[in-house]
């Protein structure tokens, strides 16, 4: 079954969706020997952790030799027998191995979110707090797990540590952060939230396959789009017109980006992707600018400032992820500067024509007070005359419209070309404003 099909089905049971992460329970006392005092397991498994980094703090030659994970566990569990043997306890096989476990998970993984990382259908991670993780697996709902963290300093140090390939850095000067990274050997988007903008810790923790899934990955049997909307697409592109893709959070709108793409730089033609976050793995032929920390060498770049450094390439194609309303000046400069490229921007908007028309004309009519809207109207018109309309439905995501932009007497219009109708989607020939090269029967 092609992995989109995997991770578009809903749970059930036998492929992960009766499933929940266990946390191995360390509740328990340990009596000592000869008079000792009691300790309990978490007390034990955090000398443990304490004591491994104590004896490999600064000793280069004793982590060169950590490169897999027999070598890693191998020295926890040395480290662990001198402990055990220090505060004079015996613990049962299971509980060495609940001890030893959770260690490593916080020494060399990603603590509790390993268990959800190591599950393919696991696509969305929502950590609010140290007590409460959710996880969505495939399209489904958010639903709470029993992954829990030993306190805010535990949550914030593996947030840390997720974020530490990217160099973004999250501290009170920087409560906000958004990074790709890769979890346990997957392409992920990290945004995190916290003090002094947010009284809670929280995170979101978006999961993408390990390779970019194509159009024809998201046709077929998992019910996203149909034969007939890859070939639209497809066409859309082919003849050189610009494109909208929008939905709410976690509808695949960058995955849609990404296969869309991989098919421009196919074509051949300089193809720029802009983006917030370096989540996605990209194709070869494909060029990616995105904000980036100030360096010793150059000034911190911000999304605005890798948008224009991708308009000054001159690219053939630009792909933005994601437009908003806050850049809406940058978008504006966008969208009239001279020999201006191609457009495929991805925006967050709900999956319905009127506001999504709302919200697109406002964003720019506010960037440009003192243009007149129909000007705004031939800007979208003329850089983004087609939109594809992503949702979650029923637990599944789906292309739920391609329509075409027409400006009338009371403003723009989205005139459906292919369309979501509750039980199959429904074809309407387009008008003359645009042509495009499709198959004789494809309105058929």
């Amino acid at each position: 079954m092609p992995l989109f099909d995997r991770l578009n089905r809903p749970a059930e049971p036998g492929n992960g969706g009766d499933k929940r992460p266990e946390k191995p329970h360390l509740s328990p006392l340990l009596p000592g020997r000869s008079g000792r005092p009691s300790i309990s397991l978490e007390a034990l498994r955090e000398r443990v952790e304490s004591q491994f980094r104590e004896e490999t703090a600064g000793r280069d030659d004793i982590l060169a030799e950590l490169d897999s994970e027999e070598n890693q566990r191998a020295l926890l569990r040395e480290v662990a027998e001198y402990v055990f043997a220090v505060e004079a306890v015996t613990p049962s096989f299971a509980e060495k191995q609940a001890i030893l476990d959770k260690a490593y998970h916080n020494l060399f993984g990603f603590g509790p979110l390993d268990v959800l990382l190591d599950d393919e259908t696991v696509t969305e991670i929502s950590i609010a707090g140290p007590t409460e993780v959710r996880a969505r697996r495939g399209a489904g709902p958010l639903e709470l797990t029993t992954v829990r963290f030993d306190g805010l300093a535990h949550l914030e140090a593996i947030l840390k540590r997720a974020l530490a390939g990217s160099g973004q850095v999250l501290s009170e000067e920087t409560p906000f952060v958004e990074a790709g990274a890769w979890l346990r050997g997957r392409p992920a988007r990290v945004s995190t939230v916290g003090p002094p903008v947010s009284a809670l810790l929280s995170a979101t923790i978006r999961l993408h396959p390990v390779q970019p899934l194509t159009l024809d990955d998201l046709t077929g049997d998992s019910g996203f789009m149909p034969l007939k909307g890859a070939t639209l697409l497809r066409a859309i592109l082919n003849n050189g017109y610009g494109l909208l893709v929008v939905g709410e959070a976690g509808t695949g709108k960058t995955t849609l980006a990404g296969a869309l793409a991989s098919e421009l730089a196919a074509s051949g033609g300089r193809v720029a992707w802009v983006e917030r976050a370096a989540e996605l793995p990209l194709p070869d032929g494909v060029e990616r600018f995105g904000p980036a920390p100030a360096t010793a060498d150059a000034a911190a770049v911000d999304f605005t400032g890798a948008l224009r450094a991708a308009l000054a390439a001159a690219p053939a194609w630009l792909v933005l992820d994601e437009a908003r309303a806050d850049e809406g000046t940058a978008l504006w400069e966008a969208l009239v500067s001279e020999n201006a490229p191609r457009y495929l921007w991805t925006m967050r908007a709900p999956a319905r024509a009127d506001r999504l028309r709302s919200a697109l004309t406002l964003m720019l009519h506010r960037a440009q007070p003192t243009v007149e809207p129909e000007v705004v109207y031939d800007m979208i018109v003329r850089h983004l005359p087609f939109v594809a309309i992503l949702a979650r439905a029923e637990g599944v995501l789906r292309l739920m419209m391609i329509g075409e932009w027409a400006a009338e007497a009371d403003g723009l219009r989205l005139k459906p070309l292919l369309e979501w109708r509750g039980e199959a989607w429904a074809l309407t020939p387009m008008g003359a404003r645009h042509t495009l090269a499709l198959p004789p029967d494809f309105w058929v």
